[in-house]
């Protein structure tokens, strides 16, 4: 954790698509993953990446809103159809990072910031969020704004799920176009497709 976010103010202020939500509420429980849906344009993938994401502090964090309207349901169907193993997961962590809470008070939390968030990504098309003090809550704000601008304006900027995700693209197309200029030196390689793997 950054020694700006001192462990003893968690949990932090979590604010989705702008608004600060119910206490807890970024801390979705432990969803069993489907390695058996993996590969579904949208599923358990979707759920596991936006869970990791979730209670990031001092990042501000987006996904497309669809995907995470699927994502906040399906904690929702987790709690209400899992209920007492949600608990024990609650209680299993909470007797270490906070002891003096009682498990009832997380489940009811995030259950009720789930509700909140559903609404909002349902009425405002998007879904953006963090954790932290006033001043994160401020950065996001900012982030919504400068995404929700024109593409040609000078301010825009894409969501962090769009940025985040074009970023990694580039790192991968970077390092298959060396891939691709060592293999132009291998031996048996024609001079004409060698003139092309270089023109890459």
């Amino acid at each position: 954790m950054p020694a700006d976010y001192p462990e003893k103010d968690f949990p932090w202020t979590f604010y989705f698509n702008g608004q600060p939500m119910p206490k807890w509420g970024a801390q979705w429980p432990e969803v069993p993953v489907d390695y058996s849906h993996w590969d579904e344009d949208v599923g358990p993938r979707d759920l596991y990446i936006i869970r990791g994401k979730i209670d990031h502090v001092g990042k501000v964090e987006s996904a497309n809103p669809h995907v995470f309207l699927y994502a906040v349901q399906e904690i929702l169907c987790l709690m209400v159809t899992e209920h007492e193993r949600v608990r024990q997961h609650i209680a299993s962590w909470q007797k270490t990072r906070c002891p003096s809470v009682h498990p009832d008070e997380i489940f009811h939390g995030v259950l009720e910031a789930a509700f909140e968030m559903r609404a909002l990504v349902r009425k405002d098309g998007r879904a953006f969020w963090t954790s932290g003090y006033e001043a994160d809550g401020l950065n996001l704000a900012k982030t919504i704004r400068r995404a929700s601008l024109p593409a040609d304006h000078p301010e825009f900027a894409p969501p962090p799920h769009v940025r985040d995700r074009g970023n990694l693209l580039k790192v991968y197309w970077d390092s298959q176009v060396k891939t691709l200029h060592r293999a132009a030196a291998q031996t048996g390689v024609s001079k004409s497709l060698r003139k092309r793997l270089l023109e890459l």
